[in-house]
């Protein structure tokens, strides 16, 4: 069985002056509509007949279609759009479906927490594409976060996880969040020792970790968490019907429960948060994905004209691209805040290069409509305001004095001034909510 057909249904089960001025600038720049009213009835520098023509430049085989308008610095890395593939799992951790279903139970499990009141589900929520929907998320003790919860759909396909790159691996990355003091403020040995309590878990452990000479007892009594047949294990998960008898898990034998209990460590708790992860089917509501596999109803011509000009004139697939729409590389657009209170030098902190001053990891576009509000620090709560913003080329001003300190944050020379119409930037964001 197909993995992104296991996992469709186990996500089934799954429940501060230059800030200021930005934002300012957001909300001045902001059309004064709602989704729904900002299609204009008529695109005033576009006709219906000029409009119909990027139809007959798309509406084709991706194969088929005219090169965009790339910097010369990323003609020999850039990819062309792709439908959405299978993610890839290391050999070290390969995919199993009981393994993933233990990671979304641990995924949403409050113990892994010092106050046991949060979860990794608290600041990515599937219903919000795996976001909160907060400018900074809450952690431990009603702490704000440092940075947005960013959308963590496509982490798979990352080679560096976080805005600034720190964690090397998903596993790496699953337990970032419980040691962080604002975040989970727990220690890595009391999360593994809350699970190891939860008798619950034991069977679970077992079916995803345990060898054949670990599983016997456990067979007879959870015959559904060692279901050959793919199908019906698959469907017992999805009935909810693997139900845990603590009781009698505690009436096994001691050699039985000294067994799973050596399995609940801290490398498998990763691995099994890790495997969810990497299980998330994106959406199969993504009306780009339908339009690249073929069906070219799912997109609107004004879409399509919005889709041209994220090829050209909007340069944004400079860096958003390939199945990801992400390079997987960082940059700096401009939102470093050097020298003001938000001060946030991203990727330099964790290589110590100066070069990496201000630069942040590019994020996936998958689902963007959805994972409001937008870039590390939360800053712009609509997709217009960072249209607007990119349109204006992120003005930043740079005081007397600093400009030759070495840990002045250089904008990306990617970013500059687009010179979109409003009609133009209306038909970007329409483009962006098919995604």
């Amino acid at each position: 069985m197909k993995t992104n057909k296991i996992l469709t249904l186990l996500l089934g089960l799954s429940l501060a002056c230059i800030a200021v001025l930005l934002v300012k600038l957001t909300i001045q720049n902001e059309p004064n509509t709602t989704s729904s009213q900002s299609e204009p009835t008529a695109a005033s520098n576009q006709s219906e007949q000029n409009l119909s023509k990027y139809r007959a430049l798309y509406a084709r085989p991706v194969s088929e279609w005219d090169k965009p308008k790339l910097d010369e610095s990323v003609v020999k890395e850039w990819r062309e759009f792709e439908p959405f593939k299978e993610p890839p799992f290391p050999a070290n951790n390969a995919y199993s479906d009981i393994k993933a279903f233990l990671g979304l139970r641990l995924f949403n499990d409050p113990r892994l927490s010092k106050s046991g009141q949060i979860s990794c589900q608290n600041c990515h929520n599937q219903e919000l594409a795996f976001t909160d929907g907060l400018k900074l998320s809450y952690g431990h003790d009603r702490q704000r976060g440092r940075r947005n919860a960013p959308n963590i759909q496509m982490a798979a396909f990352f080679d560096e996880l976080f805005w600034d790159g720190r964690a090397k691996s998903l596993e790496e990355q699953a337990l970032g969040p419980i040691t962080d003091p604002k975040e989970m403020a727990n220690s890595l040995e009391n999360a593994k020792n809350a699970i190891k309590n939860a008798t619950e878990y034991y069977p679970l452990f077992v079916a995803a970790f345990g060898d054949e000479s670990e599983q016997g007892l456990w067979k007879r009594h959870f015959p559904q968490l060692f279901e050959q047949n793919a199908t019906k294990r698959l469907r017992s998960f999805l009935r909810d019907e693997i139900k845990i008898d603590k009781n009698l898990v505690a009436k096994f034998p001691s050699q039985e429960l000294e067994s799973a209990r050596k399995l609940i460590n801290i490398n498998n708790i990763a691995k099994a948060i890790a495997t969810y992860e990497r299980s998330f089917v994106v959406p199969k509501n993504s009306r780009f994905n339908a339009f690249l596999n073929g069906d070219y109803r799912f997109l609107s011509d004004k879409e399509l004209w919005g889709l041209d000009i994220f090829r050209n004139k909007g340069e944004c697939m400079n860096c958003h691209y390939g199945a990801m729409l992400s390079d997987n590389k960082y940059h700096n657009i401009g939102l470093s805040f050097y020298g003001r209170k938000l001060q946030d030098f991203g990727r330099y902190e964790v290589t110590k290069n100066p070069a990496d001053a201000g630069k942040f990891k590019t994020p996936s576009l998958v689902s963007v409509s959805r994972s409001a509000p937008y870039m590390h620090g939360g800053l712009f709560p609509h997709l217009i305001g960072v249209i607007n913003m990119y349109n204006a080329g992120f003005p930043v001003a740079v005081e007397k004095g600093t400009e030759n300190d070495p840990l002045l944050p250089k904008t990306d020379p990617l970013i500059k001034k687009l010179n979109l119409t409003r009609d133009e930037i209306l038909a970007l964001e329409a483009f962006l909510k098919s995604l």
